[in-house]
């Protein structure tokens, strides 16, 4: 049975500028960053402490074929809501406003605490959640 989640993938359209995103903005950590083979990087992030992985994805042609390529290059931009908890969702959304993220809806009210949700470079939402203390 499955008995955990480990990585998330995003398709993004280039490595170091999610990279640079993600860690410089949101101030998520590199886990890993290896080429097992030429030609394919395998990278990997997460919040600080966390132990779920998103790996940052690039569509590459030479390694997947054609199509599968062109597939996930067609996801850019497209990828299910992540979500993540935050202390305190007003707070974050000055700090993260400050760096130049995109706020797409500011801190709210919601059944279940205080939501916002952002943008990251290639407009994928991702949510932030304050749960009440």
């Amino acid at each position: 049975m499955i008995e955990e989640m480990t990585h998330v993938m995003l398709f993004v359209k280039d490595y170091d500028e999610a990279l640079d995103f993600y860690t410089n903005k949101l101030g998520f950590v590199k886990v890993t960053d290896v080429n097992p083979i030429p030609g394919w990087r395998f990278l990997s992030i997460a919040p600080k402490g966390q132990g779920t992985e998103i790996i940052l994805h690039v569509p590459n042609a030479a390694m997947q074929g054609e199509t599968e390529a062109k597939r996930e290059t067609e996801l850019i931009g497209k990828t299910p809501a992540l979500m993540f908890k935050v202390d305190d969702c007003r707070k974050t959304c000055d700090e993260l406003r400050s760096k130049g993220v995109v706020i797409l809806q500011e801190p709210g009210k919601a059944p279940f605490g205080i939501q916002a949700c952002i943008l990251d470079l290639y407009e994928n939402p991702l949510w932030l959640i304050e749960y009440p203390k």
